[in-house]
């Protein structure tokens, strides 16, 4: 069962802008790998849930990125 409020990860840290636009960073970039696949460590959204899903996407993006690199 999905958790009712989305949470951002610890590798993650987020603000909500004056204009309240969140925005979130993470904590240590990506590696080469992971950043030449796609994955950015910077993204924005209009509210938190929408929030957690661009960082799970970067996220995945840096995982996909990993495993094919180790195989």
């Amino acid at each position: 069962m999905p958790s009712p409020t989305p949470e951002v990860p610890d590798t993650w840290r987020y603000l909500t802008s004056d204009v309240g636009r969140l925005w979130a960073w993470r904590k240590e970039d990506f590696g080469k790998t992971a950043r030449e696949a796609g994955a950015t460590p910077a993204v924005d959204a209009d509210d938190l849930a929408a929030l957690a899903r661009a960082i799970n996407s970067q996220e995945q993006i840096a995982q996909r990125a990993d495993e094919e690199y180790q195989s």
